[in-house]
């Protein structure tokens, strides 16, 4: 979830809006001196749009670009600075704005955010003038890649949908047990069992709560340490950690390393999250009997990790979106907040990894294996 300082955001646009704005009269007074027939502008500011954080076209009608700087090149897919602009969905939304701005005082301009792909968007402002009453118009465009911050704003709606939808029954649950709780003559039993299912519903939200925040705080600053980390001993406190839960389920929980290991790099405290919420999830959905093995090989430029076990596995139909954020291929009762296998994905892409799934849950022989690669400490890095 993106958080932003609102003074800075608003001081940005500020300064963004002055720069725009003496950008235009300045273009406009190098036409009306005849500046920009031979060049776009003069070589010395070229200079400076070259390097902008900003794409800039400027067109001489609607579908051909006289100068396109390269910030906004690789925005919209142009293989030349000049020319005719190709044909897309956002050209003929370009043609639409700049027919609207003619006549428009220049400063009012036409703004627009735009889909560029399924997964891309831009935001622009159009803005035109011409030297005189009988002279062509020639167009400006500003335009931003506002790719991150669309992908942040529907995280943030997806979140806040999912999130209302997986409260609600921990709510209903407590809510509907207070009332029990209030009945006159009511047996202890029921009573006991209604406080029961309070505590666990409470706690339930609270690790939601807990691994949401997590999960929020990674997207949102992308900070975490970068150390040298000595994996087997991690990964064999996380092991000891978790036998006494294994042992009261019936699960045979065990360690295979390579020795020595080289150093990883990472964060240690993200590392441990991983390998808790991946053993976790073993454990929880295996029956007595099974087993889960985490195993740690050494290869070149990295350490290969994986937590497999020989339990019932994940449905074909589930296995794609496993890592999404609530979701659940197993019965509401599990006790699983929807978020760990996701919080998983997260912290790994932070470590340059990605998270790799293969189960079967058909045939002879079913069980579910998940594996990362971490990469080792390099010499620049020691």
């Amino acid at each position: 979830m993106l958080v932003l300082d609102l003074r800075w955001v608003l001081f940005g646009i500020l300064v963004l809006g002055f720069a725009i704005a003496g950008l235009v009269a300045w273009l406009a007074n190098g036409l009306r001196l005849g500046r920009w027939r031979s060049l776009p502008f003069p070589l010395e500011a070229r200079a400076i749009f070259e390097r902008a954080p900003f794409g800039l076209l400027l067109l001489d009608d609607p579908g051909t670009c006289r100068y396109a700087n390269p910030y906004a090149q690789r925005l919209l897919g142009l293989a030349t600075p000049s020319g005719t602009l190709p044909p897309a969905n956002w050209t003929e939304a370009l043609r639409q704005d700049c027919s609207i701005v003619q006549g428009r005082v220049a400063t009012a301009g036409r703004y627009r955010g735009i889909a560029l792909g399924e997964e891309r968007f831009a935001r622009w402002w159009v803005t035109a003038w011409r030297a005189n009453r009988g002279a062509p118009w020639t167009y400006a465009v500003f335009a931003l890649d506002a790719t991150a911050q669309q992908r942040a704003e529907r995280s943030a709606r997806d979140l806040f949908s999912d999130l209302s939808h997986e409260l609600r029954t921990p709510i209903a649950t407590i809510l509907t047990h207070l009332e029990v709780l209030r009945l006159p003559d009511l047996a202890e039993e029921v009573r006991a069992q209604s406080l029961n299912l309070m505590q666990v519903e409470a706690r339930r939200m609270s690790r939601m709560a807990s691994a949401l925040l997590e999960l929020s705080w990674l997207e949102a600053s992308g900070d975490i340490e970068r150390r040298p980390v000595d994996l087997l001993p991690l990964v064999e406190e996380i092991v000891t950690q978790m036998t006494p839960q294994a042992q009261r389920k019936g699960v045979m929980l065990s360690l295979e390393s390579d020795a020595p290991l080289e150093l990883v790099i990472g964060d240690a405290g993200r590392l441990k999250q991983v390998f808790l919420n991946l053993l976790d999830n073993a454990i929880k959905y295996i029956g007595p009997g099974n087993r889960a093995v985490v195993s740690l090989r050494q290869r070149p430029g990295s350490v290969a990790c994986a937590v497999c076990d020989d339990g019932p596995g994940i449905q074909p139909q589930h296995l794609p979106h496993v890592t999404k954020r609530f979701y659940r291929g197993v019965p509401e009762g599990s006790g699983g907040s929807g978020l760990g296998l996701a919080l998983v994905v997260e912290i790994l892409q932070h470590h340059q990894s990605q998270l790799e799934i293969d189960s079967r849950s058909e045939g002879a022989e079913t069980g579910t294996c998940v594996r990362f690669a971490l990469p080792i400490l390099s010499g620049e890095e020691v």
